[in-house]
Formats: structure tokens, C-alpha cells, sequence
């Protein structure tokens, strides 16, 4: 019994792998012959206590990405002073993350 629940599984891991290389070189042909830029864009408002976890994980997923320029927004949507603070230790310790707000948004993002 314990060997047919281990063939299965690890049946199941050669699918899910064969998947991942099929997925892999779709992208691959698939990839833009002259990248641009890529923004993320996150939105903190108020007291926010998952601003730090959010941001880490932002930056993390930015890095994943493979090409071109990437940049990370934190769109200030009335953030208070200690998430700003927080948001703003962040953004110091990170290059490509800025902290911006609605308005200067579109300033951003023309450049």
C-alpha cells in the first residue's frame, strides 16, 4: 500500500515538473525582443500592519521576473506615520521602490 501511495506521488511530481518545463520554454519563445518597463503597484492606506510583509513579498515577486527594468510603486493612500516610517525603511534599503501618492503617480510613470 505504502508503495502505491509513493509511485502515485511521485507520479504526480513528474507531471507537475513536465509541466513547469513545457511552461518554461513557452516564455521563453514567447519573450519580448526589446523589453520596457515593469511597474507594481501596491496601495498601503491607514494603519497597516501587513505593510512590511506586503512590500517584502512585492519586492520579492519583482525579482522573479526576469527582463527589463522593473520599479516597485507603494502608492501612499493616507498611509499613517507609522507605516509611512516603516514603508519609507523599506524603500531606503531597496533600490527601484518608490513611495509616491496618487497624484504624483502619473509623474512616475511617464518618465
Amino acid at each position: 500500500m505504502l508503495e502505491i501511495l509513493a509511485k502515485t506521488f511521485f507520479v504526480l511530481l513528474a507531471i507537475i515538473g513536465a509541466a513547469e518545463v513545457v511552461r518554461n520554454i513557452i516564455f521563453w519563445m514567447l519573450r519580448p525582443s526589446r523589453p520596457g518597463k515593469l511597474y507594481l503597484v501596491v496601495s498601503v492606506e491607514g494603519h497597516d500592519e501587513g505593510a512590511e510583509m506586503l512590500m517584502e513579498s512585492a519586492i520579492e515577486r519583482l525579482k522573479w521576473i526576469s527582463g527589463g527594468e522593473k520599479m516597485l510603486i507603494c502608492l501612499d493612500k493616507g498611509m499613517d506615520e507609522e507605516t509611512n516610517v516603516v514603508c519609507r525603511i523599506i524603500s531606503n534599503r531597496n533600490p527601484g521602490v518608490e513611495i509616491c501618492t496618487p497624484e504624483e503617480l502619473p509623474d512616475i510613470l511617464c518618465q
